[in-house]
């Protein structure tokens, strides 16, 4: 038993050291505790929070530039700064000032945007202020609550961009000479702030932001300038001013004046025409006719012109390659089209440049598609003729002859005759209808357009002469005399004459008659 309880003894002192040194280990790791209490940061003046009360519905805005104040506190030191930021509340992105109040200007858009050409480009834009205290032993404000933070809509004046100089010269779109050098120039202002780059844009060329209030074009003695082709183009300048809001102007201009056109000859044209029939008989294919601006032509006939152009003005150089052609209000061959584009030479024996559609030498040309024959009939057809440059740049104002095809038929005499025919009742008695009429291609009218007693209207048959009408007819039209026929006579076109003819007459008082058996 003493040695038992010995042995326990040894256990417990063993123990007891044990934990011992245990206790003094841990005496030399002592637990870190932080005792210092972090600052609290309020804005004191700043807009008022999106969040809390939006601008959509209360149509606050607030400007680009505004003056934000704030303060803080430390319950167990004091505060010695603050840190920042708009936007981003990630690490990095705040500042450091020992102020209490500032004032920012911020952006409305970004350069990117402006660069890109982007078509959302505002006046106006969400920003996030955060601000964050720091106290005397460097810990900041872990919080971003409603006391130390604020959305709100910042909203500037869009900039103002207008032309200077030369151009625009205020005369409707201006014109430039081909290849010619010029340079258009621009000044901006700002309401609420300053212009600080501009941006323009002509056709495909871009340019970056940049300080430059000129641009120059076609000048290969100023570096940078900008080669413009022949064509139209919408120049655009945009301001940019501090808070990134733009404000655009645009110039419509066009480079390379337009050639001139004209039909021969120059100042007095003329066309020139063969009709296939006149009087009703065939013509000899020699037969070439002149005709002025505003004439006619006859039914069906070929017709051509010879025309010519040139590209002089604002000095540029006189070169040409190609014409066009075209009949506008009139057709060919029965409704088909007549139009022919650009063409400089017609490859025939020898070539010939394509200033004519004179029609024998496009047949042996080998070009019978560009004969203009067999017109059909029409009022106030047009044939237009263009030019073009060198650099493909059309007449703008195409030369125009304006004429006629197809003269109407006249009607020359009507006669109304007593006669009678036998019909499905026996012998009925009538009026026989005659008339004469003249037609300049074919000699005499196709038909004639009859109407009787005011009232009922028909068509002959295609190229009679006269037309019988039962007396029985013209009692149905009308019970009492006068009676009347009016007539028109119509052409192989169609045409109808101008005037028409009419004539007047009584009719017998219609007797009964009887027999009787023997």
């Amino acid at each position: 038993m003493p040695l038992r309880r010995y042995s326990r003894s040894l256990a417990r002192i063993a123990m007891a050291v044990t934990a011992l040194a245990f206790l003094a280990s841990c005496a030399k790791n002592p637990l870190l505790v932080d005792r210092n209490r972090p600052p609290r940061t309020f804005l004191v003046a700043a807009p008022i929070d999106s969040t809390i009360s939006h601008p959509s519905a209360t149509g606050v805005s607030y400007s680009y530039r505004i003056h934000f104040y704030w303060r803080g506190e430390d319950p167990d030191g004091f505060v010695v700064g603050y840190l920042w930021a708009f936007d981003d509340s990630s690490a990095g992105h705040f500042h450091y000032t020992t102020k209490t109040d500032s004032i920012f200007e911020v952006t409305v858009n970004d350069s990117a945007d402006i660069t890109r050409g982007t078509t959302i480009i505002g006046t106006s834009r969400f920003h996030t202020f955060y601000i964050r205290a720091v106290d005397n032993l460097g810990k900041a404000d872990p919080n971003l609550a409603v006391f130390n933070r604020t959305t709100y809509k910042a909203t500037t004046v869009k900039p103002h961009v207008k032309f200077v100089g030369a151009l625009p010269s205020g005369n409707g779109i201006d014109t430039l000479s081909d290849g010619a050098p010029f340079k258009i120039c621009w000044t901006g202002d700002d309401s609420d702030g300053v212009v600080i780059r501009y941006k323009f844009d002509a056709g495909t060329y871009s340019s970056p932001l940049t300080t430059d209030t000129c641009a120059f074009f076609n000048d290969p003695t100023v570096p940078g300038a900008v080669a413009l082709a022949s064509g139209p183009y919408n120049m655009t300048v945009t301001a940019v001013d501090n808070a990134f809001a733009t404000g655009t102007t645009n110039f419509l201009f066009v480079v390379n004046h337009d050639p001139e056109t004209w039909f021969e000859p120059k100042g007095n044209p003329n066309g020139y025409y063969h009709p296939p029939y006149l009087g009703g008989e065939a013509v000899d294919p020699a037969i070439v006719v002149p005709f002025a601006e505003g004439d006619t032509v006859p039914y069906r006939s070929t017709v051509w012109f010879n025309w010519d152009g040139e590209d002089v003005t604002g000095g540029e150089a006189n070169c040409l390659n190609g014409f066009s052609l075209e009949l506008r209000g009139g057709t060919r061959n029965g409704a088909n089209a007549y139009t022919i584009g650009f063409i400089d030479t017609i490859p025939g024996s020898p070539p010939r440049r394509f200033k004519s559609n004179e029609p024998n030498y496009l047949r042996q040309a080998g070009f019978d598609s560009f004969v203009l024959d067999s017109l059909d009939p029409g009022f106030n057809m047009y044939m237009l003729v263009a030019a073009r440059d060198c650099s493909n740049r059309g007449d703008g104002t195409k030369a125009a002859f304006r004429f006629n095809c197809n003269y109407r038929p006249f009607i020359d005499s009507l006669l109304v005759e007593e006669s009678g025919q036998f019909g499905p009742n026996g012998f009925e008695p009538g009026r026989l209808i005659t008339w004469f009429s003249h037609d300049r291609e074919d000699g005499k009218a196709k038909n004639a357009r009859i109407k009787l007693d005011n009232t009922s209207t028909f068509t002959t048959p295609d190229f009679a002469e006269n037309f019988f009408v039962p007396d029985s007819r013209f009692r149905a039209l009308a019970p009492s005399n006068p009676h009347s026929v009016e007539a028109w006579v119509l052409d192989r076109a169609g045409f109808v004459s101008d005037s028409s003819l009419t004539v007047y007459f009584d009719l017998p008082t219609p007797t009964s008659q009887s027999t009787r058996r023997p």
